[in-house]
């Protein structure tokens, strides 16, 4: 299991995966920690929402981080999924 950072696109008002989509290069990317992965999908989520801004349209793309089986290193395992007060945690202070 590792943190992945998985990026979600809005289609007739449903998020979905962007690899359910298939839209090349938005497959999910592995990270080396849930601080690294927070870090960049803040930096990211905040990209778009400005360029959203600039172009006066509906943000239709957002990133998550999300814990994932990481099928080329099966048996490595850095990290579990957040239980409830980390979760309140991460809304809080980390997630903008």
């Amino acid at each position: 299991m590792n943190w992945f950072i998985v990026v979600y696109f809005l289609v007739k008002g449903t998020w979905i995966e962007g690899d359910v989509l298939e839209k090349e290069g938005w497959s999910p990317i592995i990270q080396p920690s849930y601080e690294v992965c927070i870090q960049k999908i803040n930096e990211s989520n905040t990209r778009f929402i400005k360029i959203a801004e600039y172009r006066d349209i509906k943000l239709d793309i957002k990133f998550k981080c999300e814990c994932r089986k990481n099928i080329e290193a099966s048996n490595v395992i850095n990290c579990k999924n957040r239980n409830w007060f980390q979760k309140v945690y991460d809304k809080i202070l980390l997630i903008k």
